[in-house]
């Protein structure tokens, strides 16, 4: 009997603990996940190889690229300032997965390899923003023109003139939108709308309150 009590709580105790081992992994496995997606290395690529593979795949017909291309989408040459390669990737291996509503094809990729080339590409184009020389404009309607100018925010957004209209109007912001709203939203868009499209940009509370003061002087 003694035994049998002995097997038994052998067997549970033997229990108890695979089971907080194994919630230990389970909680411990997203966070190491997560940091091997947003390595650099994961996405590696040839951007000469992703250039002409844009070229191919005829992008141009419907993005800007540079000084080239259209304007069905979003311009792309500043898009690795506004959206990391760990969403680009995601969202170039099937875009309907990220936004089912979108108009933007699923290609057949041969490989991953693919993918990551034309991220690397896109990588070379970006125009890093300093922030910090565009802040000592004293006048902060010009600070905020040339923080959206240098973010490129009309690669999405129709502003006076330029951008897109497939995304919000912004030329007369002032008399729609309220400056307590935009400072929200502009600080994390998901977490004011878990399902908004717009990116997170990571601005400081000085880049939002010139951007907000520019937007807001549309009317």
């Amino acid at each position: 009997m003694r035994r049998k009590n002995k097997l038994r709580i052998g067997f549970i105790l033997g229990l108890a603990l695979w089971v907080w081992i194994s919630g230990w992994v389970t909680f411990q496995g997203p966070i190491e996940a997560s940091s091997q997606e947003t390595s650099d290395d994961e996405y590696a690529g040839d951007p000469v190889a992703g250039k002409k593979l844009m070229r191919d795949l005829d992008c141009y017909q419907c993005h800007g690229i540079g000084k080239e291309g259209g304007d069905v989408g979003p311009d792309l040459t500043n898009v690795r300032l506004r959206r990391s390669k760990e969403w680009l990737f995601q969202w170039l291996e099937d875009p309907s997965l990220s936004r089912p509503s979108t108009g933007m094809p699923a290609f057949e990729w041969k490989s991953y390899e693919e993918i990551n080339n034309i991220i690397a590409y896109l990588d070379t184009l970006k125009t890093p923003v300093d922030s910090a020389k565009i802040l000592k404009e004293k006048d902060l309607i010009k600070a905020g023109e040339m923080l959206v100018e240098a973010y490129d925010c009309r690669a999405c957004h129709t502003i006076k003139t330029g951008g897109l209209d497939i995304y919000p109007n912004l030329t007369k912001a002032g008399e729609k939108l309220r400056p307590e709203w935009d400072k929200k939203f502009l600080k994390d868009p998901s977490a004011w709308d878990v399902y908004a499209f717009m990116p997170n940009f990571h601005l400081s509370d000085q880049e939002i309150e010139a951007i907000v003061v520019y937007i807001m002087s549309k009317k």
